[in-house]
């Protein structure tokens, strides 16, 4: 995991500095070992952070990386911040707000714009 100061918020919001974020990086701590994954397809309100399988990637990887695994996310955008959060698998409504978020916050981008194309996603919790 990152060297550096690790953050957890109070307020009940503590993934709202990754908002405008474009990119998150995953930290995780698996059985196999210590993981770093980049993932772009993200979306959160505040209180809860959602991530997607991005296209073309084994439908399992996400959530054999995240749930129920110790991950510290991080971003460029957010300097020195880490939160530390679990995987979980998202309720149904949280799976239907995800895809639903998802497609209005990337539906300028070509290569997002088919949600059909991304795989499961993984709800994050503060750990």
């Amino acid at each position: 995991m990152p060297d550096g100061p690790t953050t957890a918020s109070t307020d009940g919001n503590p993934f709202a500095p990754f908002r405008d974020a474009l990119m998150l990086r995953l930290d995780s701590v698996t059985a196999a070992g210590r993981r770093t994954h980049y993932v772009t397809p993200f979306v959160t309100d505040g209180s809860r952070l959602c991530v997607f399988e991005e296209p073309g990637d084994r439908s399992d990887a996400l959530e054999q990386l995240l749930v129920g695994n110790r991950t510290t996310i991080s971003s460029v955008a957010t300097g020195a911040l880490r939160i530390c959060a679990v995987g979980r698998l998202p309720s149904g409504a949280d799976e239907a707000w995800a895809r639903d978020a998802c497609a209005e916050r990337f539906c300028y981008d070509q290569a997002l714009q088919d949600l059909a194309q991304l795989g499961g996603l993984v709800s994050l919790h503060p750990a």
